[in-house]
């Protein structure tokens, strides 16, 4: 067993621990017991899950894929830069605006 990484399910005891009593065993607790934790999601996290779980139109997936298979899907790289202007647009707004806090 290596001392370091132990791979059992043994707990050791403290220094300190009194002898011959053992640990409490932990994640026995019932689901009262548990605190409870909430998270919030940024407008920005909300907007991508919902793209996300959106439906897609399969038509146009389909047209998609048929076109990248056929080598006939065009990339306009105007559109790509127009696309990371605008998210970095976005970001600085959203720096600006949390820093004025």
């Amino acid at each position: 067993m290596n001392p370091i990484q132990p791979k059992s399910g043994i707990t050791p005891l403290a220094s300190d621990a009194p002898r011959g009593k053992t640990p409490a065993k932990t994640g026995t607790s019932s689901a009262s017991e548990v605190p409870q934790e909430q998270v919030t999601l940024s407008a920005t996290a909300q907007a991508l899950l919902q793209a996300n779980n959106a439906q897609s139109e399969p038509s146009r997936i389909e047209a998609l894929r048929t076109a990248v298979q056929t080598g006939s899907y065009t990339i306009l790289p105007a559109k790509i830069g127009q696309g990371l202007v605008q998210d970095q647009q976005q970001l600085l707004a959203n720096r600006s605006s949390s820093s004025r806090s």
